[in-house]
C-alpha cells in the first residue's frame, strides 16, 4: 500500500512540472518563504536491507539552510503459515542538516541513532529457552553524509536522494542472548552479536514526496 502511494504521488508531481513547465518561484524562492514542509521516503536500493521507508519534517533556515527529523526503517520476516519464524527489523532517527548550493542540489550530515531487533521462534529451531523467544536488540549511533536534489512546485516537494551513507561510531548489545546458550559459545555468540552495532548503512536513489506549508 505504501509504495503503491508513494508511486502515485511521483507520478502525479511529475505530470505536474511537465504539464506547467516550471514552478512560479523557483525552489531556492520558495525556501526562502516558507517554513515548514513534511515528506515520505522510499529508497529503491538500500544495504544491508532493502525496501527502507519513512518520513521527515523539515524546518528552512534559510534558502541554502534546512534542519530535518528523519525516521526510517527496514527488515523482513520468515513465515510460515501463522508461525514467525525469524526477523530483523531496523530503525533510524535521524537530526539532518542540508546546505543548499543554488537551486535543488545539497550536501547533507547528520546525527543518526540506529537500533536494530533479530529474533528467532525458540520452538521452531529446538531453542530451550523461554517462550519470549531468541532475541537480541542493538543501538549503535552513527554519522550520516548525503548527496541530494530537492525541488518544489509550489508547495508540492520532490527529492532524490543519490547517496546516504551511514557510518557507525559507537554502540552497544543492549539484550543478548549470550547468557541463554553453553557456556563454550557464549564468547561465539557475543561476537556475531557485536555486528549489529558496527555494520554500515548505504541507500542510493531515495525517492521523496512531500508538502511544505
Amino acid at each position: 500500500m505504501f509504495r503503491t502511494l508513494f508511486a502515485k504521488g511521483v507520478c502525479f508531481l511529475l505530470s505536474a512540472f511537465l504539464i506547467s513547465g516550471a514552478a512560479a518561484q523557483t525552489s531556492r524562492e520558495f525556501r526562502a518563504d516558507h517554513t515548514v514542509g513534511v515528506d515520505l521516503g522510499l529508497s529503491l536500493v538500500s544495504l544491508p536491507f532493502p525496501g527502507s521507508k519513512g518520513a521527515a519534517v523539515n524546518f528552512n533556515l534559510s534558502d541554502q539552510w534546512q534542519l530535518g527529523l528523519s525516521y526510517m526503517n527496514s527488515g523482513f520476516e520468515v513465515n510460515f503459515s501463522k508461525l514467525k519464524l525469524a526477523g530483523f527489523k531496523e530503525r533510524h532517527a535521524g537530526l539532518v542538516l542540508r546546505r543548499f548550493f543554488g537551486n535543488s542540489f545539497n550536501l547533507s550530515g547528520a546525527y543518526v541513532y540506529r537500533s536494530n531487533e533479530v529474533f528467532l521462534d525458540p520452538e521452531i529451531y529446538n531453542i530451550p529457552v523461554t517462550d519470549q523467544g531468541f532475541r537480541t536488540e542493538a543501538e549503535t549511533h552513527m554519522a550520516q553524509l548525503g548527496i541530494s536534489n530537492h525541488w518544489q512546485f509550489d508547495n508540492w516537494s520532490m527529492a532524490v536522494d543519490w547517496i546516504t551513507l551511514t557510518l557507525p561510531l559507537s554502540g552497544e548489545v543492549t539484550q543478548s542472548v549470550q547468557e541463554r546458550v553453553s557456556e563454550g559459545d557464549r564468547d561465539t555468540v557475543r561476537r556475531a552479536e557485536n555486528v549489529l552495532t558496527w555494520y554500515p548503512n548505504l541507500a542510493l536513489a531515495t525517492l521523496r514526496v512531500g508538502y511544505m506549508f
